[in-house]
């Protein structure tokens, strides 16, 4: 049973647009759209996503994926975040230090006058002297205010861990597809499908969690699941509720309107360069 669109956020996508059933639906990619990593950290996340939070820690996500590919890197599939998707990084704010607020007024002037010197008709046995006593504090007005110990070190909130697999066209031929993201950057991989898949333009893919590790599949008609790659350290650290599932389709090739189009509006042709994904079955576990 697909889950329930209300428990979906939209990323890149406007609010009104989010399918009503999550079953079958279709999502449009715009020209230069991706979801992508480089170092130091270097963000690209333009793709159209429906994400949502679990309310059990994840288990499997599937879906299939479908579409006219036909520009390179042209893709669509599953995507899982753990930590902050993007466009909601969490920041840290931490507590304002404890300060000393002094201030100098007419009733702190001795504060600033230096203290005679010690001389020798000072006596230990003189009344106006005790030991606990000293010039400088006699002086100050006010009770004495305590200094606070030094705030908390907040470390910086690290970059979120993703993994997308899906259908991607390269080389004028559909593959399987699989990015995996961290802190680090992203790596890209691609998987060759086989012959008698090779022609077909829908693929259905899975990812699932086995202890720390996130394993990714694509289904081959003809023998069942097939493995394309383990990620072991996905879960490692994360928090179940930090864990977020949902679809993207992204056409990352980037071209600009002609000069015909500028002259006499290419609002049509252009939206007929979208692509569109079509997604079926998806199911979340």
């Amino acid at each position: 049973m697909p889950p329930a669109s209300s428990s979906f956020t939209p990323l890149n996508i406007p609010n009104d647009v989010v399918p009503e059933w999550m079953g079958s639906f279709t999502l449009a990619a715009p020209p230069n759209t991706d979801l992508w990593r480089k170092p130091p950290s270097r963000d690209t996340s333009t793709a159209p996503i429906l994400f949502t939070a679990l309310r059990s820690p994840f288990i499997a996500a599937e879906v299939a994926v479908s579409a006219d590919w036909e520009l390179e890197w042209d893709q669509g599939g599953l995507v899982i975040f753990a930590g902050a998707p993007p466009g909601q990084m969490a920041t840290a704010h931490p507590e304002a230090p404890n300060v000393v607020d002094l201030s100098l007024d007419d009733d702190d002037d001795d504060l600033l006058t230096p203290s005679p010197p010690f001389s020798q008709s000072s006596s230990l046995e003189s009344p106006e002297y005790t030991p606990a006593q000293s010039p400088a504090l006699e002086s100050s007005s006010g009770p004495q205010r305590e200094r606070g110990p030094p705030p908390p070190y907040v470390a910086p909130a690290p970059a979120s861990k993703w993994v997308k697999v899906g259908l991607e066209f390269c080389n004028n031929a559909c593959h399987a597809t699989s990015v995996v993201a961290n802190s680090d950057g992203a790596d890209w991989s691609l998987s060759a499908l086989p012959p008698h898949h090779a022609s077909r333009l829908d693929l259905r893919v899975k990812i699932e969690r086995i202890g720390y590790a996130l394993w990714v599949w694509y289904e081959d008609e003809a023998v069942g699941w097939k493995k394309l790659r383990e990620v072991t350290w996905f879960f490692w650290g994360v928090e179940d509720k930090a864990v977020r599932v949902g679809v993207y389709a992204s056409r990352p090739a980037n071209f600009g309107v002609s000069m015909y189009e500028r002259n006499h509006g290419g609002g049509q042709n252009t939206r007929t360069r979208n692509l569109c994904v079509d997604f079926e079955g998806l199911e979340i576990f």
